[in-house]
């Protein structure tokens, strides 16, 4: 068929099913904005944390690591230069800090480099200097900080917050996007090497020294790098940060990308019910078309023309709408991964995430306008209109609730055994949930007339027949309600589960303390930000204070993971979190941790590990400690995992005596309002640190824990109205389309209030089996999502069934719904009778 005949053809089939067309453009385009903006936000995340690294190492490939917040000795980097195969090696000291000006505060990475760096060729510097200021020390600003806090103009003072010191550094440029591109909006401070050891304190050290080896050279480089480092050093490869960090967030990735395919199957379902409108015009298209001799490939060619035009437009929109959401809504919050890695707020949308959604949405459109393959290409030219007998529809059902029940047993199999497996189990389940929905359908409707039985009205008689006559489009209708139900059901039951695991966590980590002193700041929630601990003396003299201990903290990166290390001081009761124990007992393992020379491990940890109770197990500390694993625990609310100790094994295994926070603890009867003032005027404004209540520091840990996982409750919410507004638009469509049919019943009697009670009672059929299904596959989708965050990443859970959550989304989407059905539903049920004598 020639491409003219083809577009004729088209443009007269649209105009006469225009209104469902476009709902099927509406339901992809849905589907295709869901996917696309859940997957930008994610990606954004890891992309911005590659960006920066990108653009500070540019060619090196290789890193000779710090194991310590206090650096390397610079004069390592002599060394390294010195190895054959390096072509160059530059310096770098990289330190959290909290920066302020006029009129905002931020979390930032401050970066010291020298001219060196420049020869590696990243962006940061490409088009920047380093060492512009004539032995005088400024900093470097992206645009974007720099107007938040208010420091734009040269000369200006950004006060940095930092290893308990305060410091005053001026601006010598802000960095526009055309000098270092997305690192524009990068939480980064850059200045010269020699002024950012002077701010931290740390004269002739550098946290890491990046390598460019020559060509073919790169072996040979690092197998000096590792004698350089002599077991105190890690080297690894520059990518390093990036693997750090895709642990730390693969839980919220896989999670974000478990609700972004079922929000794109709840829109792919919208368009499949729109779909389903036009299949009887698609078929008496196909046999036209055989009978005037077309062959199959011919008549497949003339549908997948629809297809793509349907696809494409679907996929435009739905990627511009998609691209709007990821900018007002799904914004990419980093959460507790801001207290380790330095996240941007670019929005990163690399090809894959487009390549993703918009084939996602193709693959829909293809799917819904060849559902009458097999008609294609069967012999009989007229198959796609003739009518199959109805014997087997109720061996097709018992063989699909059949196939479900495999798929339910495949689940729990997962569930049981393989909870590292939660992704599959879940898209089992929801096969599970649309192989079992025929059958729950024909049972509502075995009921119905059952119950018809024993009533005298014909309502409940002519609802039963409607929806029989139409079981595929009723059971289309259905799974869009079943989907977002179940997606809605589960992730939100396993979020509620981890977020009451997590304020559980926080609220052991403050147990053994009445307040905190520590560097302020959110990079510093976890209190791994270490400073000299000079004033403890002064703060024990105050009156209302009991003691005042040293605690210390860390991150140790340990293999692909960056581990938060919690060391309270062996005084602190309770020294260990009584409810993240999951193995050993507690009583002897606080008493093993106090007396030293052991520790508590997370249990992922120690699987990775092949660990144990009783295990000896040698950390990468800056000096290499062997310790005893006394217990396993949770995460602590840490993805990549959590070691406790005692602040004296901390000390040694670190070869360094700075704190990284006091525990005040007060007299019976003395609140911290009471000594706040005298701890911070005994601090005094020069210590950089700052007091805060236990409780205080408890409601931020769990404020930050909402906040990483709002996103998850954002899609959630919205698939619920996506299912609403997809689910009241085909039934309201489909109902419209039916007026010939209500038209004829009025012939035979039937008043227009008995028709539209009977239009309801089919849309709350539909609505009830398919959410409630949902609801009780979304329960079983819960538990299979917490033992997969409890067992695999070893996230702290509170196993809970979310039965008043399922009851209030199944609620929620069949009453909406339901109101928004009345009212085409009531001016479809006033359609003439003299329609049904219209040809």
């Amino acid at each position: 068929m020639r491409p003219g005949n083809l577009l004729h053809l088209y443009r007269v089939r649209v105009r006469a099913r225009l209104v469902q067309e476009c709902f099927a453009v509406v339901g992809i385009a849905a589907g295709v904005a869901l996917l696309f903006a859940s997957q930008v936000a994610s990606e954004s995340l890891s992309g911005s944390v590659a960006q920066l690294s990108h653009g500070i190492v540019g060619n090196a490939t290789l890193q000779l690591l710090a194991r310590d917040p206090q650096g390397m000795p610079e004069g390592l980097l002599a060394q390294v230069r010195r190895i054959d195969g390096v072509r160059v090696a530059a310096p770098l000291l990289e330190v959290s800090a909290q920066a302020s000006g006029p009129t905002g505060s931020e979390s930032v990475e401050l970066v010291g480099a020298d001219s060196s760096l420049r020869a590696l060729g990243g962006a940061l510097v490409r088009r920047t200097e380093l060492e512009p200021f004539a032995g005088i020390g400024a900093v470097l600003l992206p645009a974007a900080l720099a107007r938040h806090l208010g420091v734009t103009r040269f000369g200006r003072e950004v006060t940095l917050r930092l290893y308990g010191r305060v410091e005053r550094a001026p601006l010598y440029e802000q960095l526009h996007e055309r000098q270092i591109g997305g690192l524009a909006a990068s939480p980064i401070v850059v200045a010269p090497l020699f002024f950012a050891q002077e701010m931290t304190g740390l004269a002739g050290r550098v946290s890491r020294i990046l390598v460019e080896p020559a060509r073919a050279m790169a072996g040979r480089v690092r197998r000096a790098l590792v004698r350089v480092a002599g077991g105190r050093l890690n080297v690894e490869s520059t990518s390093y940060d990036e693997r750090l960090f895709a642990k730390a967030a693969s839980a919220s990735n896989q999670s974000t990308a478990l609700f972004a395919v079922i929000s794109a199957l709840v829109g792919f379902l919208f368009a499949f019910n729109a779909m389903l409108l036009t299949v009887p015009q698609r078929r008496r298209l196909i046999a036209d078309l055989r009978r005037d001799g077309y062959t199959p490939g011919t008549v497949i060619g003339v549908l997948l023309f629809d297809a793509v035009v349907l696809g494409v437009l679907a996929c435009v929109l739905g990627l511009v709408l998609g691209d709007e959401l990821s900018i007002h809504l799904f914004h990419s919050n980093p959460g507790y991964l801001g207290s380790a890695f330095a996240v941007g707020t670019q929005r990163v949308v690399d090809w894959q995430s487009i390549v993703v959604a918009a084939g996602g949405g193709m693959l829909a459109a293809v799917v819904a306008v060849l559902s009458p393959l097999r008609d294609i290409v069967s012999r009989d030219p007229l198959a796609a209109i003739t009518v199959k007998e109805g014997s087997g529809a109720g061996r097709a059902n018992v063989a699909s609730a059949l196939a479900g029940v495999l798929c339910l047993g495949a689940a729990t199999a997962i569930l049981l055994a393989a909870p590292k497996l939660a992704i599959v189990g879940m898209v089992l389940l929801i096969a599970a949930l649309l192989l079992v929905l025929g059958l729950a359908l024909d049972v509502a409707l075995t009921l119905l007339s059952r119950l018809a039985r024993t009533m005298t009205g014909a309502v409940p008689h002519v609802a039963g027949m409607e929806l029989s006559a139409a079981r595929a489009r009723a059971i289309g209708v259905a799974a869009t309600g079943a989907i977002a139900v179940f997606g809605a059901v589960a992730i939100q039951g396993a979020h509620a589960d981890l977020l009451k695991g997590l304020q559980n966590a926080a609220s052991d980590e403050n147990a053994f303390t009445d307040a905190w002193v520590s560097p302020p700041g959110a990079y510093n929630l976890l209190r791994t930000a270490p400073f000299t601990p000079a004033q403890q003396a002064k703060l024990e003299a105050l009156p209302g204070v009991r003691a005042v201990r040293v605690y210390r903290g860390g991150l140790l990166d340990w293999g692909e993971r960056k581990v938060w290390v919690i060391a309270p001081s062996s005084e602190a009761v309770p020294l260990l979190p009584p409810s993240q124990i999951l193995e050993g007992s507690l009583r002897q393992a606080t008493a093993r941790v106090r007396a030293g020379g052991w520790l508590v491990l997370s249990q992922a940890l120690a699987s990775e590990h092949q660990l144990h109770i009783g295990s000896r197990v040698t950390l990468p500390t800056p000096i290499p400690t062997s310790f005893r694993v006394a217990a396993l625990s949770t995460n602590i609310g840490w993805a990549p995992g959590a070691i406790t100790m005692t602040a004296a094994g901390y000390a040694h295994a670190w070869g360094s005596s700075d704190a990284s926070a006091y525990n005040i603890l007060l007299d019976r009867h003395i609140s911290i309002n009471q000594v706040a003032g005298e701890i911070t005027r005994a601090l005094g404004p020069a210590s950089g640190l700052a007091v805060q209540s236990a409780q205080a520091h408890d409601n931020e840990q769990n404020a930050l824990s909402r906040q990483g996982l709002q996103r998850l409750s954002q899609i959630a919410t919205l698939i619920l109205v996506v299912a609403v507004l997809a689910m009241a638009a085909a039934i309201g469509n489909m109902v419209w389309q039916r007026r010939p049919r209500l038209a004829k019943l009025k012939l035979e009697g039937f008043p227009r209030t008995e028709l539209w009670r009977t239009i309801l009672l089919e849309s709350l059929l539909l609505l009830a089996v398919g959410c409630l299904s949902g609801a009780i596959f979304g329960l079983y989708g819960q538990q299979l999502l917490d033992r997969a965050l409890a067992n695999v990443i070893n996230f702290p859970v509170v196993y809970s069934l979310a039965v008043l959550s399922a009851l209030l989304s199944l609620t929620i989407v069949t009453a909406a719904a339901l109101v928004i059905i009345a009212i085409p539903g009531y001016l479809a049920a006033g359609v003439p009778p003299a329609v049904a004598l219209e040809d």
